[in-house]
């Protein structure tokens, strides 16, 4: 099938139904985690993402564009407004009706843009880990929002990766938005046995460290990350599992001196990877 060539003002390609077969994978891929693995498919909404995507090859498979928002970007002189000549005519372009956006759209005001993107092909832990590298571990994170910020977080300071066990998926919708397109640009590395996770960074000599709210373990401003290091960031509501804060060479925390008993878990994240990146040389 030719893609990319296809004439607005016809009706095969200017989708009004709700029940078209594109518009219904595009929401199966949306809503179902089990649909995404499957087909190894995710999906973005937004103008900043979906450029963002753009910028890797072979990632973005079809582009779903509103009739607003392309009346919009043919009346616009703006550079950052998305225009349809510059998509790589290996994409396929559907245009769909405001309403269909609308009913797509997993935000409060859509911009009228989204896409179907190839998962790329995941790498191994031990083909990412290097014995200088800077990594966070979240292990057993459960809010979406809480990883896509962590990923942005990431993005900015230059972590080396950030790897994942027993926590959310990355390709949640939520955590993708979340991300503001960090999870194009950061590694992500997922090994579900926590056990074999420590041991892959301990064979890298790689220095673990669990990240605790007990006021008693070393203080984050007495701790040093010269060389490679992990730290493990844990469930929002439950901490690290004992198991692994055992298992860990050090546990330390953030101090704290108001009444909070703990931090939100992509705040303490952040605070760990700055001070983590202020030591990398």
């Amino acid at each position: 099938m030719q893609k990319n060539n296809y004439n607005y003002q016809d009706q095969n390609f200017y989708i009004t139904s709700k029940e078209n077969p594109a518009i219904r994978h595009y929401r199966k891929l949306r809503d179902h985690k089990k649909a995404r693995k499957t087909e190894r498919l995710f999906v973005i909404e937004g103008l900043r993402i979906v450029r963002d995507a753009l910028q890797y090859p072979d990632l973005v498979e079809q582009i779903l564009i509103t009739e607003k928002f392309r009346t919009q970007a043919q009346n616009s002189d703006s550079p950052e407004v998305f225009k349809i000549p510059e998509i790589s005519k290996k994409i396929q372009i559907l245009y769909i009706s405001d309403a269909v956006g609308n009913d797509l759209s997993d935000t409060e005001h859509a911009q009228g843009i989204f896409a179907v993107c190839r998962m790329p092909v995941q790498k191994s832990i031990p083909e990412i880990l290097r014995p200088e590298g800077k990594y966070l571990v979240l292990c057993n994170l459960q809010d979406p929002g809480n990883l896509g910020m962590i990923l942005r977080t990431c993005d900015a300071l230059g972590m080396d990766a950030v790897l994942t066990t027993g926590s959310c998926e990355l390709y949640n919708p939520k955590t993708i938005r979340s991300a503001m397109g960090s999870a194009l640009r950061v590694s992500v590395v997922d090994e579900p046995d926590a056990g074999k996770l420590l041991q892959l960074l301990r064979k890298q000599n790689i220095t673990n460290y669990a990240s605790v709210p007990a006021k008693n373990a070393l203080s984050l401003t007495d701790c040093h990350f010269q060389s490679g290091c992990a730290v493990w960031i844990g469930n929002e509501g439950n901490g690290l599992p004992e198991s692994i804060i055992t298992l860990c060479d050090d546990a330390v925390t953030i101090p704290m001196r108001g009444g909070a008993e703990s931090f939100n878990a992509a705040m303490a994240a952040g605070i760990f990877a700055w001070e983590i990146m202020k030591t990398k040389s």
